[in-house]
């Protein structure tokens, strides 16, 4: 059956406020490989590891460690994320294929760490080019042709299996020390003016709804779960809490 990418929106009980999610660098992470969630990003429906866009807010406290602001790892070798570098105080993204990986980095001028400041992340890939925006600007294009994804996020989850984590990569690595807010999810690529149109919208979420496939806002506020505005998939929270410092401020 065809997917309605950006419909079914469900109704989570939020408590009004904007809330972030804290990340204390030790193994702090959120868990969103559901069933659910896996099935939506697989080839015959969004098919993610074709082509799609990831939007998050980061806000990076001084730290002396690699940080993991996402991760959608089919396994090892075949994995979607975005990494917090200490060593050059910046982003890179990553598109794993096949044990092959490319790569976009932006190292910002000035300090990331401990700045006080939400920086607006966005990695889009569609098998030409691996891109990274910083702020709502295009900072790093990367040819990305030549490579396969092997695996599907439809593939068993499991500690070979698929993982779609926060705050660690999928092997509970690279712990990252800071607050995230508002991610989403898009089934396609996310152009410049959509960037733009995320990083302007007064930093209170995403607003671009084509091809949006999952966004959790993190406003629940209290408890050990989060739920994406579309789908209602359902993310995880270990050590991690919600704070009210958050991208809107």
């Amino acid at each position: 059956m065809a997917l309605a990418l950006g419909f079914g929106l469900s109704t989570p009980r939020f408590t009004g406020e904007d809330f972030s999610v804290f990340f204390n660098g030790s193994n702090h992470k959120i868990d969103y490989t559901t069933n659910d969630l896996r099935a939506i990003l697989a080839e015959g429906e969004a098919n993610f590891k074709a082509s799609g866009s990831v939007s998050v807010w980061a806000r990076v406290e001084t730290t002396g460690a690699n940080g993991q602001l996402f991760d959608f790892c089919v396994d090892e070798n075949n994995r979607i994320q975005t990494q917090y570098k200490h060593q050059a105080d910046g982003f890179t993204a990553i598109y794993k294929a096949g044990g092959t990986a490319k790569t976009a980095t932006f190292n910002p001028s000035g300090t990331q760490e401990g700045d006080g400041n939400f920086h607006h992340i966005v990695q889009t890939w569609d098998g030409e080019d691996l891109k990274l925006y910083y702020d709502g600007a295009l900072k790093t294009t990367t040819d990305m042709s030549g490579v396969t994804f092997a695996g599907d996020y439809s593939d068993a989850a499991g500690v070979e299996g698929v993982e779609i984590v926060q705050g660690v990569s999928f092997n509970d690595n690279a712990d990252y020390l800071g607050y995230l807010d508002d991610l989403a999810v898009y089934s396609g690529v996310l152009n410049l003016s959509q960037v733009q149109t995320i990083y302007n919208s007064g930093k209170a979420g995403p607003i671009v709804k084509t091809n949006l496939v999952a966004l959790w806002r993190f406003n629940e506020g209290s408890g050990s779960t989060v739920t994406s505005e579309i789908g209602g998939y359902t993310g995880t929270l270990t050590g991690a809490t919600f704070n009210k410092i958050n991208a809107s401020q």
